[in-house]
């Protein structure tokens, strides 16, 4: 009884303050919070994604659907709610696919996959910064599910190229609550802190709850390791489209 509504609270407090993005990320590309995941959803579901970034203040909006098997395609933005927020002026509306070449769901999985970052011509880039990467993941026992992944940036004169994701989630309560971490150089923040102008590590950590096959949430914090700290709460959607 006691296990039981211990479990019951910890499911009812994450439910309240995590109402955050299951599959689908801020990228529109199912995975952790913006590195993708090898695993695309099944055949004709579409994963919609909303929320609220607490700092400067903006909301977010992205999706994903899968027309055919192990093929995705992605969308998303992040809505500012006042001009120069945080410093922030411009985001881009961000398009993507990604293809899983390799594994079902199982313990070894790896995809390819593309993003594309259109830009208001005011911010002054060379062109359209396009993402080419690589990804698997795999089953590491107890430690959880482990991916890691590789890219490189074309279309711009980038402060970097080069890419690199790794990503741990790990099973807390049975298989519903999840502890979800990424590395990664690209950044979170599409739009402060832009992937093209800065040239560094970021920590990004929460908690994923997933409530039933439609539903998911996240508590998520990012650049932990940094001055940068910010939070997002929202949630997710999951639909059977076509």
């Amino acid at each position: 009884m006691k296990k039981i509504v211990l479990v019951t609270s910890i499911i009812i407090v994450t439910f309240v303050t995590s109402l955050s993005f299951g599959g689908t990320t801020i990228t529109g590309s199912y995975g952790y919070f913006t590195v993708p995941t090898p695993k695309t959803d099944s055949k004709g579901y579409i994963n919609i994604n909303t929320g609220y970034i607490f700092s400067p203040g903006n909301f977010y909006l992205s999706f994903n659907a899968v027309p055919i098997n192990n093929l995705e395609i992605s969308a998303a933005k992040e809505v500012l709610t006042y001009q120069n927020s945080g410093g922030m002026k411009y985001t881009p509306y961000i398009l993507g696919a990604k293809y899983t070449f390799y594994g079902s769901g199982g313990s070894l999985n790896a995809a390819l996959g593309i993003q594309f970052e259109f830009v208001d011509k005011e911010v002054g880039l060379p062109g359209i910064p396009i993402t080419i990467y690589g990804v698997v993941s795999e089953s590491a026992g107890k430690l959880g599910n482990i991916s890691t992944g590789l890219g490189y940036t074309l279309g711009i004169n980038a402060g970097y190229n080069i890419n690199f994701m790794l990503g741990l989630e790990k099973a807390i309560i049975g298989n519903q609550l999840y502890f979800i971490g990424e590395f990664t150089n690209f950044s979170v923040r599409q739009g402060y802190g832009l992937p093209w102008n800065v040239n560094r590590g970021i920590f990004n950590a929460g908690l994923l709850l997933k409530l039933n096959k439609l539903i998911s949430f996240k508590l998520v914090g990012y650049d932990l390791f940094d001055h940068f700290i910010t939070v997002s709460l929202g949630g997710e959607l999951r639909l059977k489209g076509f």
